[in-house]
């Protein structure tokens, strides 16, 4: 089983565990809604590959937050992400040898997994951290592509196309952030922080058709700034 897979499977271990012991012990259970900014990156360090700086993108989705303490929550609910970026390696293209260069737009569900800690109030805020890791299912992926061959010199450019068969379908992150809440009412607050999101699995499949020893490897890295409104 991939290390995405076992991560998935004991993160939702922990996910049930953790949400029964606050269903069980205390009442106190916060729901919002945000919408998150990103500027992601794909990290490689395989062979001859390179990644091609970052790219902007986005996510949205629910907060739910379960207290286990007064200043204590296990953070979780679900976030559409839209992950994108660009990385570029040896390839064919019609038995010529050259350098492919390709950007990515990576669509998931993500169910973040994070024990949120808080202040008390500091004047009219509370700022809190976060941390925990957040598995995903791929729920969409494609690619644009350029590639420049070397002999004879050419460029070869491919509009978007879907790749889900190039990629895997679970991916796994760690999550470190930190925010501020500022009440409007007994009830609401708005919500800002922001988050680095440290990919911990390899979001791609297959070998280098140049050099077969050598597996196509990019790992998602973001950070993200979230706004969102907790009721």
């Amino acid at each position: 089983m991939k290390l995405a897979q076992r991560a998935l499977l004991i993160t939702l271990f922990f996910l049930f565990v953790l949400v029964s012991g606050a269903f069980a012990q205390y009442k106190s259970i916060a729901m919002g809604v945000k919408v998150s900014p990103n500027i992601g990156w794909l990290r490689t360090d395989a062979e001859d590959y390179s990644s091609e700086g970052a790219v902007p993108g986005i996510s949205w989705g629910l907060i739910t937050d379960f207290y286990f303490a007064e200043n204590y929550a296990f953070s979780s609910g679900f976030n559409v992400t839209f992950h994108n970026g660009k990385i570029s390696y040896p390839d064919i293209e019609s038995f010529n040898i050259g350098v492919l260069n390709r950007q990515y737009r990576l669509k998931y569900i993500d169910i973040p997994m994070l024990i949120k800690m808080k202040t008390n109030d500091i004047g009219d805020f509370r700022f809190f951290g976060q941390i925990g890791l957040q598995p995903g299912v791929r729920i969409g992926s494609k690619a644009k592509d350029s590639f420049k061959s070397v002999a004879p010199p050419s460029t070869v450019k491919r509009e978007w196309r879907t790749i889900d068969s190039q990629t895997n379908l679970f991916r796994v992150a760690m999550v470190v952030g930190a925010g501020i809440e500022y009440p409007i009412d007994n009830s609401t607050s708005l919500v800002g922080g922001i988050n680095f999101v440290n990919g911990l699995s390899d979001v791609l499949k297959g070998d280098n058709e140049v050099d077969s020893t050598v597996e196509h490897l990019a790992v998602p890295n973001a950070f993200e700034i979230t706004l969102g409104i907790i009721f």
